[in-house]
Order: structure tokens, then sequence, then C-alpha cells
């Protein structure tokens, strides 16, 4: 439906990005914005000698680290659940006996 989508104002370093989303994605938006202004103010302190579009990079390989630990972890959970099962299998066979 074409009334789910509207559009937001993203400021980040000074630079302001129309975006139309789904009104559903709103509040996801809206805190990746925060979280990004937020190291790229954390990095402009650290590196203010360098230009905003390296600092920028640098806030995204960052927040693509986040990312991939988090997938990473996610991953892992299923594989942690299998063996927890497994376990209480094995436990459960030992002390029938």
């Amino acid at each position: 439906m074409k009334d789910d989508k509207f559009t937001i104002n993203v400021q980040i370093g000074g630079f302001r990005m129309p975006l139309n989303i789904l009104r559903s994605d709103e509040e996801l938006y809206r805190k990746a914005e925060k979280l990004v202004v937020k190291y790229l103010q954390q990095y402009q302190k650290l590196y203010n000698q360098r230009p905003t579009e390296e600092i920028l990079i640098m806030v995204a390989f960052q927040i693509a680290v986040i990312v991939s630990k988090q997938e990473f972890s996610e991953d892992t959970v299923p594989l942690a659940e299998k063996i927890q099962s497994l376990d209480n299998e094995l436990k459960a066979l030992f002390t029938e006996d």
C-alpha cells in the first residue's frame, strides 16, 4: 500500500537525506540515525584533523563490525541449543542404568 510509506529526513554529519520508508520501520531508521550520529561524534573528537568523509568510513566500518558480531552470535544460538538438547539426551541415557 502506498499509504504505508512516507518520507523522513535523516541528518548525519551535516548531510540531510530524505528517505522513503515504511511507517512500520520508522523507529528502526531513527535508532540507526542516532547510532551513526553517536559514533560520528565520538570519532570526530578522536580524529578531529581528519575529513568528515574519512570519519564516516570509520563509522560505517565500526557498525559493520557490530552487525557481524551480532550475526555470528545469532548463528551460534541454534548450535548451542542443539548441543544442550543432545547433552540432555545423553544424560538421560546414562541415568537410565
